[in-house]
């Protein structure tokens, strides 16, 4: 069946680079809500798999509309397939000792080791830097603001509050693990930025807050 799926999809594009160049719409294949068996553009969608083994043997990577439009890109399994160790048992193991549940340990690692390696061709764990996580976070950033937002996903605000919240959550989580493995100097945030604008209060509702904040930090400074 994936066999078939890679002639379908060389036969609609013979050079790599003619599919790059395609609207990401086709490039995707499979919108928000269509069903997995009638996909706008089946081709693209179904040969996810060989586009996934063209990365794991060097022949490219992705840029990062493509990344993230799809929602779901785990790449550990094909890689293990073929005798790539991604370095995602070792991270999810040390993200347990340092008190993360195994789930969200492993759906942390495996995200961001997946998508890290998609974008850069880069699999071995030990050589992630902070620029990593800078450019992975810019990322999904910008595709917030991209004019076809709401072809894959329901609205901009679902996207940000949902994937994009989760999205930072994992590679926060991979950046804690590193920074203790004394991988990366810079150590993580312990609040998320938020994309929300501050919260108006009344003028007189906001005194009052404000009284209370000079009182709240005198008292955490001791």
């Amino acid at each position: 069946m994936k066999l078939r799926f890679l002639r379908q999809f060389v036969e609609r594009w013979p050079r790599l680079s003619g599919w790059f160049g395609a609207p990401l719409v086709e490039r995707v294949g499979r919108l928000h809500g269509e069903p997995y068996r009638c996909p706008s553009h089946p081709a693209c969608f179904r040969a996810r798999t060989y586009l996934v083994y063209l990365v794991l043997r060097g022949y490219t990577t992705f840029d990062c509309p493509w990344l993230f439009a799809p929602g779901q890109l785990a790449i550990i399994e094909p890689a293990a397939a073929l005798g790539i160790d991604l370095g995602a048992k070792q991270l999810v193991d040390d993200a347990i000792d340092l008190g993360f549940s195994p789930n969200s340990a492993r759906q942390a690692m495996h995200w961001s080791v997946s998508r890290i390696a998609l974008r850069t061709g880069v699999f071995d764990v030990t050589v992630i830097t902070e620029d990593r996580f800078a450019d992975a976070l810019q990322v999904i950033w910008f595709f917030a603001g991209h004019s076809g937002l709401e072809r894959f996903y329901r609205c901009r605000p679902r996207y940000l509050e949902g994937a994009a919240k989760s999205w930072i959550t994992h590679l926060h989580r991979l950046q804690v693990v590193l920074y203790y493995r004394g991988q990366v100097a810079a150590g993580p945030r312990k609040l998320m930025l938020s994309w929300k604008p501050p919260l108006l209060l009344p003028p007189q509702v906001q005194a009052v807050a404000e009284k209370w904040l000079v009182v709240r930090r005198l008292i955490d400074d001791r």
